[in-house]
C-alpha cells in the first residue's frame, strides 16, 4: 500500500498549500511537509527546545537503525507465534498514524501534549517494549521447545 502511494499516486496525500505559487512577500501561515515525513515532523515539534527537537528527531532514525541490535536473534521470526509483539505492532502502527495527524495540525494546546505523549510512546516502544517482549517471547519459545 505504501509503495502504491509512493510510485503511482505521490501527490494524493500532499497538502494543498504546497501547490500555491511562492510569494517572497508573504510568509505561509502553516508549513506542512510531505506525508511520509509527518511523523518525524511531529516528533521534531513535540520538544519545545530547538536543539532537543532536532536531537529527538535524529534519535527516531537512530532507534530504527539500532532495532536489530536491541532484539535477540530469534529462530521464529514470524509474529504469528509472538502474540505480544503482534499486539504491540498494531499499537505502534496506530501511534505512527497519530503522529502523522499531529504533524499536520497547528501547534496549539491539545496537539502539543498529544504529540509529546506519542513521541514518548514511539521511543518507549522501540527502545524498551520491543526488546523486553522479544526476549520474553524468545524465552517462552525455548521453554516450549524443551518441553516438547
Amino acid at each position: 500500500m505504501y509503495m502504491t502511494f509512493v510510485f503511482f499516486f505521490p501527490n494524493v496525500l500532499g497538502d494543498a498549500d504546497n501547490y500555491i505559487m511562492a510569494n517572497s512577500l508573504v510568509t505561509p501561515t502553516h508549513i506542512v511537509p510531505e506525508w511520509y515525513l509527518l511523523p518525524f515532523y511531529a516528533i521534531l515539534r513535540s520538544i519545545p527546545d530547538k536543539l532537543g527537537g532536532v536531537l529527538t528527531m535524529g534519535g527516531a532514525f537512530v532507534a530504527l537503525v539500532l532495532l536489530p541490535f536491541l532484539t535477540p536473534r530469534l529462530t521464529i521470526k514470524s509474529s504469528v507465534f509472538r502474540p505480544i509483539t503482534r499486539i504491540l505492532f498494531w499499537f505502534n502502527s496506530m501511534n505512527i498514524m497519530l503522529l502523522c495527524w499531529i504533524g499536520q495540525q497547528v501547534v496549539e494546546y491539545p496537539f502539543i501534549e498529544i504529540g509529546q505523549i506519542s513521541t514518548f510512546f514511539y521511543f518507549f516502544y522501540f527502545l524498551i517494549l520491543l526488546p523486553i517482549c522479544s526476549r520474553l517471547e524468545y524465552k517462552w519459545c525455548v521453554e516450549a521447545i524443551k518441553q516438547s
